[in-house]
Formats: structure tokens, C-alpha cells, sequence
């Protein structure tokens, strides 16, 4: 895949393109061959050849949802415009490219993918966690897992009011832990919704679980330990991370009565030490001082 670098006086074409729900073929011009190399990075995916753009139009016919295209031309909240096209169906990576295309908002601007990606998850995140304020806390102690390309997802779903905490471990010798000693990383937001630090993964991870609380009308609070491991040597893209956690709870949950029993479930798929999650997170530590106020109070 060529990467093509350009200024604005394409963007019409770039947008056209970026509106399609189907692929368009397109014909570009390159000023000069493109440079022979590929470059990585610890956080951005791998990018291919790439050269300056002279021209760029479109061969083939966009295929624009009617919809889609009456939100483009109109002045309305970016925000506001990706709730709706993605109560009506449209997938979160259309939803994405849209964005970043700046086919979207009151002023129209182009916004780097990785931002556009966050923004996007941010957004539908929100609104989700908008929708379960009132709904009633799951049941059980649910345990999940799965495994992806050297990251291992493991999350805990509590029956409490919606929280959440991401654990990120990241693995001696793997692409950011050079040496023998693991790096741990978290983020964590109460009730009101706010996390403690902005963060793509986490957000990621985050929208991924609203939609699947938001699918049964419950709400959670939630422990999600991610795991990268020496075989995920080289960044892909926090598609990775979104479609990890929805495969994990694809799968159905290990049940539990009570926490200690989740983490023990949890432990057995872990790579990390339990004690080094639990001396971690947050949200056990307030979880387990609620628990001793409540049996304080009912003593």
C-alpha cells in the first residue's frame, strides 16, 4: 500500500472517497517515484512507501448514503451526527473515516486518524454509558478472556453501578519493554464517567463494553487487564484492541459469586502475577474498602 502525502486542493476527492460505504477506485499522480522504505514506530502502525500527490480524482462512482450525505453538508455537532448514523447501523470504522476525513462538524476540518479514532470511540462511549444510568447492575461475577496477535485481554464484570479500570501490562522484551523488568499502566474512571488520564487504548476498551452492556440493558463495573507479549512486536492500531475485547465477550463469561472467586478465575488466564494486579488497581482496592465498610455497618 502506497502512502501518499498531499495538501488541501485534493481534499474534495479525499472526502468523496472517505464517504463511500463501499471502496471507489480512484487514479493518483505522484510527482516523483515513491521513496523504497517502511518505516515503524512504537505507537503508530507500520506505514509503506510514500511520495508527494500531483493528482488524485475518482474513476469510479461514491456510493454516499443518503443520510450520510445530508450530515456532511449540513452545520451539525460532529458528535450529535456520529450517534445518529450509529444508531442507524453504521459501523464505527465508516464512522471513523468520516471523521478523520473532515466530512463531519459545524467547521469542517481534516483530524489525524489517531485522534479521529479515539474521538470516535470517546463519543459512542458516552452516549452508551448516557443510556445505562439508570438500568440495573448485572448479576454474577463475569470473567472473560481472548488472545490476539500477542495481546491478552482478561476483564472482570462486577454487578455494581458502572466503573472501570484498564491494567495495562506490558512484558519484558516486548515492543516497548526492551529489557527484563514489565511496565504496568492504568487508567481508571468512577461513576461520572471521567478517566483519570486520555488514553486511545483505554477508550477503545472502554466502548467496546458499553456496547455490550448497553446490548443487555445492564451495567457493570469493570476490571480489563491487557497483556502484550514479545510476539506483538510491532503496533497495528487500537482496531486490535476494540475487536479483542469484543471477541472476549463473544465468547460468554466464567461465572463467580463473589470477587475473590473472579480473581481467581481471572489469575489462572493471567500472565502477570495476581498480587501484581491487585497491588495495582484502583478499583479493587475501593472495591474492597466498600465491602469491609459494608460488613463494619451490618456487624
Amino acid at each position: 500500500m502506497l502512502h501518499a502525502r498531499s495538501a488541501g486542493k485534493l481534499a474534495q476527492a479525499v472526502q468523496e472517497a472517505a464517504l463511500s460505504l463501499r471502496p471507489v477506485d480512484s487514479e493518483a499522480t505522484f510527482r516523483k517515484p515513491p521513496t523504497p522504505r517502511i518505516a515503524f514506530d512504537p505507537l503508530l502502525k507500520p506505514v509503506g512507501p510514500s511520495a508527494p500527490l500531483e493528482h488524485l480524482r475518482l474513476v469510479g462512482n461514491p456510493f454516499i448514503p443518503r443520510r450520510v450525505d445530508q450530515l456532511a453538508l449540513d452545520k451539525v455537532k460532529a458528535s450529535r451526527a456520529l450517534v445518529e448514523l450509529y444508531e442507524h447501523g453504521y459501523d464505527v470504522y465508516y464512522l471513523q473515516r468520516l471523521l478523520s476525513a473532515g466530512t463531519l462538524g459545524v467547521e469542517k476540518r481534516f483530524v489525524p486518524t489517531r485522534w479521529a479514532i479515539t474521538a470516535v470511540d470517546k463519543v459512542l462511549g458516552d452516549y452508551l454509558l448516557g443510556k445505562l444510568r439508570d438500568k440495573p447492575p448485572i448479576q454474577d461475577y463475569e470473567v472473560y478472556h481472548s488472545s490476539y496477535i500477542g495481546n491478552r485481554y482478561t476483564l472482570i464484570l462486577m454487578p455494581r453501578a458502572w466503573s472501570m479500570e484498564m491494567v495495562e501490562v506490558w512484558m519484558p522484551y516486548s515492543v516497548w519493554v526492551p529489557e527484563g523488568q514489565a511496565q504496568v499502566y492504568t487508567v481508571h474512571e468512577e461513576h461520572d464517567g471521567k478517566p483519570s488520564a486520555e488514553d486511545g487504548g483505554y477508550q477503545a476498551i472502554r466502548f467496546a463494553v458499553l456496547e455490550e452492556l448497553s446490548k443487555r440493558g445492564k451495567q457493570a463495573s469493570v476490571l480489563a487487564v491487557r497483556e502484550t507479549t514479545p510476539e506483538y512486536f510491532a503496533p497495528v492500531g487500537n482496531w486490535q484492541i476494540r475487536e479483542g475485547v469484543r471477541n472476549a465477550l463473544r465468547k460468554g463469561p466464567a461465572k463467580a459469586s463473589t470477587l475473590e472467586e473472579a480473581l481467581e478465575v481471572a489469575a489462572r488466564l493471567l500472565l502477570t502475577p495476581r498480587r501484581e494486579i491487585v497491588d495495582r488497581s484502583v478499583l479493587l482496592r475501593r472495591l474492597r474498602a466498600q465491602r469491609g465498610l459494608e460488613e463494619f455497618l451490618e456487624a
